[in-house]
């Protein structure tokens, strides 16, 4: 695309001006990744110009989509730059062109950089233009008793005691519902005022994306939706035998494979003598 070239840095366009000026700003900053200052020296025109023209871009892709579709593309490239980092780390021992591999991530991982600081300008520039997701519609308690209800009976973890911290919760709403964290913060405001503040738990816990303490505060959600009447005690009792059923199978392999250790060092258990038997029994003891 040739550059028309500008002898103005300062003063009124004409509106045929203007169009043609934004079109090369658009394809010298969007296309070809080039700075305001360059664009400006390229085009002789006045930096601040060329910095209006790149918000006025901005606004105009930003208008194109709503609040939450850009939350969800961050997110989306957010998660592909982990899954970058962590393929990095995983091909380190095996990689046969260390320098080529280095050079190819440091390449993508430009890209999904410039990505990113995209989206949030657009977020940014944009907000003005944008709908509001949380304004979708109103929190009603037939929403939340479905959340509540689908974190309680699909939990078959052995280990569960129903306790969510706020920042877990949000997490599952946002996953469940593909909306961003204001409603999710709109869901557990309504939540609290409902009876949750009432079943605040004293516990640590930690985040669901990384091994870091979580500091928010932790609800027993069990505790609230019997509040609320959200599960019934029979559903109560079916998906705590599921937990104990499967707590009773992993415990069950655990022995075996316990027992097989003993087995492959001492023989066979009718050969074992008093004392083995004695550190079989034991459950804190074991052997590598």
């Amino acid at each position: 695309m040739a550059l028309v070239e500008q002898i103005k840095k300062g003063g009124r366009y004409t509106k045929k001006e203007q169009e043609e000026r934004k079109i090369q700003v658009y394809h010298l900053h969007f296309e070809e990744n080039k700075p305001a200052a360059k664009i400006a020296e390229l085009l002789n025109v006045n930096r601040n110009t060329i910095n209006e023209d790149i918000h006025y871009w901005h606004k105009q892709i930003a208008s194109e989509f709503r609040a939450q579709d850009l939350t969800a593309k961050m997110v989306k490239q957010i998660q592909r730059m982990e899954i970058q980092r962590d393929r990095l780390l995983e091909d380190l021992e095996n990689v046969e062109s260390f320098d080529e591999k280095i050079r190819l991530e440091k390449f993508i991982s430009e890209i999904d950089n410039r990505l990113t600081q995209l989206f949030s300008k657009m977020i940014s520039s944009g907000v003005e233009n944008l709908e509001p997701a949380a304004k979708r519609k109103e929190i009603t308690e037939d929403e939340i008793k479905e959340f509540v209800r689908g974190l309680i009976l699909e939990d078959t973890d052995p280990d569960s005691k129903d306790v969510y911290s706020e920042n877990d919760l949000k997490f599952h709403l946002i996953k469940k519902t593909g909306y961003d964290v204001k409603y999710a913060e709109n869901v557990i405001e309504k939540m609290k005022q409902d009876g949750l503040v009432l079943c605040e738990q004293s516990e640590k816990l930690y985040s669901l994306s990384f091994q870091d303490e979580d500091s928010s505060t932790t609800y027993n959600l069990a505790k609230f939706a019997n509040l609320r009447g959200y599960v019934t005690i029979d559903e109560f009792s079916t998906v705590t035998n599921e937990r104990f059923k499967i707590r009773q199978e992993m415990e069950d392999e655990e022995e075996k494979e316990r027992e097989e250790r003993f087995i492959k060092k001492y023989g066979p258990k009718s050969q074992w003598s008093d004392e083995v038997k004695e550190m079989f029994d034991d459950p804190l003891e074991d052997i590598e």
